[in-house]
């Protein structure tokens, strides 16, 4: 290799590097841009059966959208009137109640045998008790609280309606941007790239709905469990449940721990019946839910998944640990297909075992030099003359 070469080379890499390094800033600069995308291309994914049901019925795409909107909207506001008045009213006894509650956890503590249990379990709920009382009497809300409050709540609904409004252009326009996508690919390449795109929207479609339906299904179930148990603050603790499904593994343990910390404060009995059911419930979710709900759509093996939740619940938190799994799911396609390329490769294939090309039938033998000592004897050739030696 030249010097000149050389150094050609040397500012390729170093200009390769600083473009993964600008990609990599900019993508953190933007994220929660990416991240409310990333949201409105799952929903999209989530309502596409839907959506395409409809239009086989002879609605328009935009129609279609708008009508799946239009129902989720009046399903919303049904829901809200048919649970709000209760659920706020057990929320606000619940919050009333929480001094009583605490006290009985603290006296439950001070009666174990285990002396770990009476110190540390009394000294954890002295503070709770000290955190309540300062947050009740704190004083009124000051004009800098009131304004970040309703910046918050408004952000909120900002991001809402962003998030349907990427998901209804994502699907009206989808067409179009998988058309200039799979023009980047040569045209032996574009049937397996458009294959693989079908595979990641099915799969992350899959992944939404079947994550929506075991939040309700175990939202529901708990509810139920719970209000059968006699819990006081039943269907708020079922709608905890039901939301903190979504967050993998830690989720269940977060909607069961707050019913069994409920209970613990009415009797043991109800205790011990609360964790039973949470345990049980975790089992039926396990191994019965989730292998049929799941089943094919996101196809990772358990250490992906959790090595996926990892990174993502380090990079942004709860939210990151959700969205890890979908985005894990794609990458995992990704990476499949183009290791499926490079062992697919014709030009790989006819490699041999040390890298060289192999030689085609057609191709010319090329001549080989032939030393004299090997010909001298052999048929239809010259011998080979030796220099004299004087």
């Amino acid at each position: 290799m030249t010097p000149q070469s050389s150094a050609r080379q040397v500012m390729i890499n170093t200009a390769a590097v600083l473009a993964v390094l600008f990609l990599a800033w900019f993508v953190i600069q933007v994220r929660s841009t990416l991240v409310l995308l990333l949201i409105g291309i799952l929903f999209a994914s989530a309502i596409e059966p839907i959506v395409s049901r409809l239009r086989r019925r002879g609605l328009g795409r935009a129609q279609s959208i708008l009508a799946v909107y239009f129902a989720l909207l009046v399903l919303l506001a049904l829901l809200i009137v048919a649970v709000a008045p209760p659920l706020v009213t057990q929320g606000t006894k619940l919050v009333n109640d929480v001094p009583t509650l605490l006290e009985d956890l603290r006296a439950e503590a001070l009666r174990s045998d285990n002396e770990f249990i009476r110190e540390s379990g009394s000294k954890g709920i002295d503070e709770a008790l000290d955190a309540y009382q300062r947050i009740r009497e704190s004083p009124p809300i000051q004009q800098d609280q009131a304004l970040s409050f309703a910046t918050t709540i408004g952000g909120s609904i900002f991001s809402v309606v962003t998030v349907l409004i990427v998901a209804f252009y994502w699907m009206t326009e989808k067409a179009i941007v998988k058309r200039l996508i799979l023009g980047l690919f040569p045209m032996d390449r574009r049937d397996r790239a458009h294959g693989m795109w079908d595979q990641i929207e099915f799969r992350i479609g899959g992944w939404t709905r079947g994550q929506l339906f075991l939040c309700l299904v175990i939202g529901v179930l708990s509810a139920i469990a719970y209000w059968l148990i006699g819990l006081e603050f039943w269907l708020a603790l079922g709608l905890f449940a039901g939301i903190t499904e979504i967050i993998p593994f830690v989720g269940p343990v977060l909607g069961g721990g707050a019913a069994f910390a409920v209970a613990i404060t009415d009797s043991w009995q109800k205790a011990i019946i609360v964790l039973i059911f949470a345990i049980a419930l975790q089992q039926l979710e396990g191994a019965f839910l989730v292998p049929r709900v799941m089943k094919n759509a996101v196809g990772m093996t358990p250490l992906t998944v959790i090595l996926a939740v990892l990174i993502g619940g380090s990079l942004a938190g709860a939210l990151g640990a959700i969205l890890a799994i979908p985005v894990g799911a794609a990458a995992q396609v990704l990476i499949g297909e183009l290791l499926y390329n490079r062992a697919d490769d014709p030009d790989m294939r006819s490699r041999g075992p040390r890298g060289r090309p192999k030689r085609r039938r057609d191709e010319p033998i090329e001549p080989v030099p032939i030393l004299a000592n090997k010909t001298e004897n052999q048929p239809g050739t010259e011998p080979a003359h030796s220099p004299s030696r004087a």
